[in-house]
């Protein structure tokens, strides 16, 4: 363990509770020149983490964001084994500059998949015949927006089909289903026909 590892992993600002905790567990694996090898593997152990793909995503992020630099290492008969890690402590580098503070981009890709899921969730609220526990149902919507984004995009339509078979068959409130029950039973396949105009227009008329 290098006291001066841990120290310098500390001070690094900018990281989530995860990111720290990888960093602190390189940093206590360093020996005196602040290098350690331990495996991806062996760190997502530690930390907590179910998938070592994300330690090995998280020391990438250090290694651009110049917290380490990373070596590759193999075997005499070829194979590679686990790196090695070098920690750009300015105690080791002879480097008076302070611990950076660190800035890593949100993942965009998945921001914009969640304000799509929300959007998509609103529309189908919208249409949605019985407003009752719309947190419950905006799991649903988008557990089922995760697996099959066509089927989510398309729940708008098809409860509004829902709220016109409700208005012909004239179905008490207390039968209708709520919306969570709705989309995890996957009931909307039962509404896949598109119902006359007239049914559409007044479905609104159903109390919420």
């Amino acid at each position: 363990m290098s006291i001066e590892a841990l120290t310098y992993a500390f001070k690094v600002e900018g990281l989530s509770p995860t990111k720290k905790l990888v960093l602190v567990v390189l940093a206590n694996y360093a020996d005196e020149k602040g290098s350690c090898y331990p495996s991806y593997g062996h760190i997502a152990k530690i930390v907590g983490l179910k998938d070592s793909k994300g330690v090995q995503r998280i020391i990438k992020e250090f290694e651009q964001a110049g917290i380490l630099r990373i070596e590759k290492r193999f075997l005499r008969e070829g194979g590679q084994t686990s790196n090695r890690y070098h920690l750009i402590n300015p105690t080791h580098r002879g480097n008076t500059a302070p611990p950076p503070t660190v800035v890593i981009p949100p993942n965009t890709k998945d921001n914009t998949k969640d304000n799509t899921f929300d959007v998509l969730f609103e529309e189908f609220w919208v249409a949605y015949p019985r407003k009752v526990n719309k947190a419950q149902a905006k799991k649903s919507f988008t557990s089922l927006a995760k697996k099959n984004i066509e089927t989510a995009k398309d729940l708008k339509r098809l409860a509004v089909n829902y709220g016109a078979a409700i208005l012909r068959d004239g179905t008490e409130k207390a039968f209708v289903l709520h919306a969570s029950t709705w989309i995890n039973n996957e009931r909307f396949t039962e509404h896949t026909s598109s119902a006359p105009e007239r049914q559409i227009r007044s479905k609104n008329s159903i109390a919420g």
